[in-house]
């Protein structure tokens, strides 16, 4: 192949720098942790000693949340009350048990996704506690894939930050990081230096400098977010601002630093003396688009992730799915054992004695007793038995069928306890339901008479300002007109939207003048451009982009959005809010926002 000629060595240098960061993506891909080779990847977290104690039940019910978003189907009820369950699906299974006694209360979920033939990839999440221990949140992935497959991908970093979000959890002592830690004076420029050249430290770090000029600050930080959360267990990511680079280039050095908006992976092990490939260091210039963050943050992930695998050889969880199942498959066979013992002696025919007498001319002695079988049993006769020894055996029966018959008993009345107790919470849960709906009713009625009156009972509703206050404004001043989906609460947490406050009205707009018409019967003044909102603000059909997603157990089709940037897919200007009506609760169901949605046309 000819060589390629160069015009100057300038151009020379640019195309082996582009050269040496392609063989440095491709030996990271190359190197992915789990490899097929029976290798695990095991992140274990515990509960802070001052968690409530309802924490260990509200982590469970975030990941029966993550499995039914992964199922794309509803739970079965069972599951919901964190009990042993198992479903299975086209490509995807999950399943789960529990064990619980004075000591412990353990419980395991696995899900299985199969994407094509010869991929397969399990994800098991525990949490529980066992004796004398914290209670632990632990995530297990293990790639038993035949052909290449995205294991790591799989990897719940989303489900553990939301768990960090709601929950205290801490990882080797410190407190769960899922967020950037900005170093930001002198004291903590030391002590991050500190942790950075510590021998002991096994937690990689991700460094993310400031550009002294910054054109987008909100999606910068979004982009940091956004790298926190995927190595969530994983790294620790650090935010330097400009003065701060150029204090930590005078500590170890220009080569080893980090500055002028690039990103750093320090691996565990680092000092002055360490080798900058060992390292790797990503510029700002590959960072233009979001396709290219995009890949740094995997890269990222696979490096945080291959770190972690090499930390933790030999490790293991406190317990997995297969303990927890095992276990609970023998509890579950105690009460089985019984009751199939009981029905055994109820159905055992009566064993007939008789003497043989000896043959003629025979000795007296060759005489015998026998016991037959039942005359509708077929076979040889069972060898013979002497009549003490089967005396014997029948009294030891007999004396032991009450106690059978008192432990069945009381099995029995328990079962039937704990049935009562079911359906008085039900009981309690259809009223607590009955007073939303009349909750509800009565609000409607409230403001629809303050509206009657002149006022405008929404005028003083607040619009969040940042992302983060974004979820708890729905739920606070929306509650009972328009309700996020999980997806897109999840979305929320990596949108780049820079208007938050437009997203804001456009969801206020659903919730009052889109939901009173819908009321009311449908109104078409509403379709088309929406004035009240923004220029250039429009509730259409969503055409090919239409999709179905899982609510409430049910399965509903999404076929209208709210759109502003019809000439741009820059997530920093183009908004899309997928929404649907459900008649059955009368709100606005948003299944996705703020981003527009990818589908097979796009």
């Amino acid at each position: 192949m000819p060589q390629r000629r160069f015009k100057s060595i300038e151009e020379w240098k640019r195309e082996e720098q582009a050269r040496r960061r392609r063989e440095a993506s491709r030996q990271i891909e190359q190197k992915a942790p789990l490899s097929g080779d029976g290798r695990k990847l095991r992140v274990e977290v515990e509960f802070a000693p001052h968690a409530d104690s309802s924490a260990i039940r509200e982590c469970r019910s975030m990941v029966l949340e993550w499995l039914q978003d992964g199922m794309e189907r509803k739970l079965p009820r069972k599951a919901l009350r964190h009990r042993s369950f198992a479903l299975s699906g086209n490509e995807s299974a999950c399943r789960a048990a529990r064990i619980r006694d004075g000591r412990k209360d353990r419980w395991a979920a696995q899900f299985e996704r199969n994407p094509a033939a010869g991929q397969a990839t399990v994800v098991e999440v525990i949490v529980g506690h066992h004796e004398g221990r914290l209670p632990v949140v632990g995530i297990e992935v293990v790639d038993r894939s035949v052909v290449p497959a995205d294991s790591i991908g799989e990897y719940p970093a989303e489900l553990l930050a939301a768990m960090a979000q709601r929950v205290p959890l801490l990882q080797q002592g410190r407190a769960l990081s899922h967020w950037p830690v900005a170093v930001d004076s002198a004291e903590t420029m030391q002590a991050f230096h500190r942790m950075l050249v510590d021998p002991r430290r096994e937690t990689p770090f991700a460094v993310v400098s400031v550009p002294p000029e910054v054109d987008d600050p909100q999606a910068l930080r979004s982009r940091w977010r956004a790298l926190a959360r995927a190595l969530t267990g994983l790294a620790i990511v650090w935010s330097l601002p400009p003065a701060m680079t150029y204090r930590l280039s005078d500590l170890v050095g220009k080569p080893l630093s980090v500055f002028l908006g690039a990103w750093r992976f320090y691996r565990p092990g680092f000092d002055h003396r360490a080798s900058k490939s060992d390292h790797p260091l990503f510029l700002k210039n590959r960072m233009d688009d979001e396709r290219g963050v995009a890949e740094i943050r995997r890269q990222f992930l696979l490096m945080a992730a291959e770190e972690r695998m090499r930390a933790g050889a030999g490790s293991a969880l406190p317990f997995d799915y297969r303990t927890v199942m095992r276990e609970a498959g023998e509890a579950a066979r105690g009460p089985g054992r019984l009751i199939s013992f009981l029905g055994s002696l109820t159905r055992r025919p009566a064993q007939r004695v008789e003497y043989s007498p000896a043959p003629p001319g025979g000795s007296a002695a060759a005489g015998r007793l026998l016991t037959d079988r039942a005359p509708d049993q077929s076979g040889p006769a069972p060898a013979a038995v002497r009549e003490p020894a089967a005396r014997a055996a029948r009294r030891t029966a007999r004396s032991e069928v009450p106690l059978l018959r008192r432990k069945l008993r009381a099995a029995t009345e328990k079962a039937r306890t704990r049935s009562s107790r079911y359906e008085r919470v039900k009981q309690r849960a259809a009223a607590a339901e009955r007073e939303r709906d009349e909750a509800r009713r009565r609000a409607e009625q409230l403001a629809g008479l303050v509206r009657s009156l002149g006022g405008n009972p929404d005028a003083e509703t607040p619009f969040p300002t940042m992302w983060p206050e974004f979820a708890p404004w729905c739920e606070e001043n929306l509650a009972g007109r328009l309700v996020l989906a999980a997806p897109a609460g999840r979305e929320l947490a990596g949108a780049e939207f820079e208007d938050v406050g437009l997203a804001a009205r456009c969801l206020n707009w659903l919730a009052l003048d889109y939901r009173d018409a819908r009321l009311q019967g449908g109104d078409p003044r509403l379709h088309g451009r929406i004035e009240d909102i923004a220029d250039g603000v429009f509730n259409l059909p969503c055409g090919g982009d239409s999709f179905e997603c899982s609510w409430e157990g049910r399965r509903h089709r999404v076929e209208w959005h709210i759109k502003r940037g019809a000439n741009t897919r820059n997530p920093r200007r183009c908004l899309r809010i997928y929404y649907f009506w459900d008649e059955e609760t009368r709100q606005v169901v948003v299944a996705s926002m703020p981003a527009h949605r990818r589908s097979a046309l796009t």
